[in-house]
């Protein structure tokens, strides 16, 4: 945590420009996610360190939007100086395929290794299915749940979709429906008994899932030989999520995981090979970060492993996040 801060604030002095001597208000816009999701609750935790730090006046505007999809597009267009992504979706951001039609090459990392989430699609057990292939197979109407559009898991679920010879209007065809709203309509409708699948990404012990699952039955499915070969090609790695990741949850689930990053955006400037200028506010993150005993552990271990292993006293938000306690 100590390390993304750094960064935070260095990224904040850069935006500011302003002396030493006389600090000046700045404004750093933060993309995450909706409310109620991990990264939200990520970004209003550094905020609220950012505030006790900055300059008086400044602003910290952590926006609710547009994840792990959208954010790179917030970037690349300078609307937020960060934003919370992941390996896959900056990898298709800067060759323009899969969720973009165009190259965002101006796409760069800050921190790598902050987290690690899993790629899971969650039936109710009265579904009765135990992979997404059985909506097609045996013709079942679902009534489908995501995050909103912009969001990783949104899109993934798509891609699960696709690998299995399915689509949103194949979902509805089906006499199914979809919805891509927030966690906090997404347990009221599995409570309620108004969804039967979701399609998300989530940290081990996510607080939205984990509420989900205390009330109500379900089935993690497993990815098949097919579709696992259909989405490794796009950056995902193959892996399995251990029993008990969630309440309820006896056996391990073949899966796929996706890190996280925190990126920001590569300056388009050429600097003459013998001309010697200060680094700029991106490179001295970078510099920073890499040379941390935070981030050491922070790649070697689960984040909440490493906050407990380093010097790090993790803010109640951040053990939300991480599920630690």
């Amino acid at each position: 945590m100590k390390v993304l801060l750094a960064v935070l604030l260095v990224l904040a002095a850069g935006v500011s420009g302003a002396s030493a001597q006389a600090p000046a208000p700045v404004n750093l816009a933060f993309a995450t996610l909706d409310t109620g999701s991990a990264w939200y609750v990520y970004g209003a935790t550094m905020a609220e360190l950012l505030r006790k730090t900055l300059p008086p006046g400044s602003n910290i505007d952590v926006k609710p939007r547009a994840g792990g999809v959208g954010n790179p597009r917030l970037v690349a267009k300078n609307e937020t100086p960060l934003g919370l992504s992941f390996t896959v979706t900056n990898r298709w951001a800067f060759e323009g395929k899969e969720a973009y039609t165009e190259k965002l090459d101006n796409i760069r990392a800050l921190v790598g290794g902050l987290d690690t989430y899993y790629l899971v699609a969650m039936a109710t057990k009265k579904l009765g299915i135990t992979s997404v292939r059985e909506i097609r197979d045996k013709k079942l109407p679902v009534r489908v749940y995501t995050q909103p559009v912009g969001a990783l898991g949104e899109f993934a679920g798509r891609q699960l979709l696709r690998a299995a010879g399915l689509g949103y209007s194949e979902i509805k065809a089906l006499g199914g429906s979809t919805q891509h709203v927030g966690y906090n309509v997404i347990i009221d409708a599995f409570k309620d008994g108004r969804a039967d699948i979701l399609f998300a990404v989530v940290t081990p012990k996510h607080p939205s899932v984990s509420e989900i699952v205390s009330s109500v039955d379900v089935e993690f499915l497993g990815l098949d030989a097919d579709t696992a070969k259909a989405l490794l090609p796009l950056g995902y790695v193959a892996a399995t999520m251990p029993p008990e990741t969630f309440k309820g949850q006896a056996k391990p689930v073949s899966t796929m995981i996706v890190p996280v990053r925190l990126s920001g955006r590569r300056a388009r400037t050429t600097r003459p090979a013998t001309t010697k200028t200060m680094p700029t506010a991106v490179e001295i993150a970078a510099r920073t970060v890499k040379s941390s005993e935070w981030f050491v552990v922070a790649t070697r271990k689960p984040l909440a492993t490493a906050a407990r292993s380093a010097s790090v006293q993790t803010p109640s938000a951040l053990r939300v996040i991480t599920g630690s306690t």
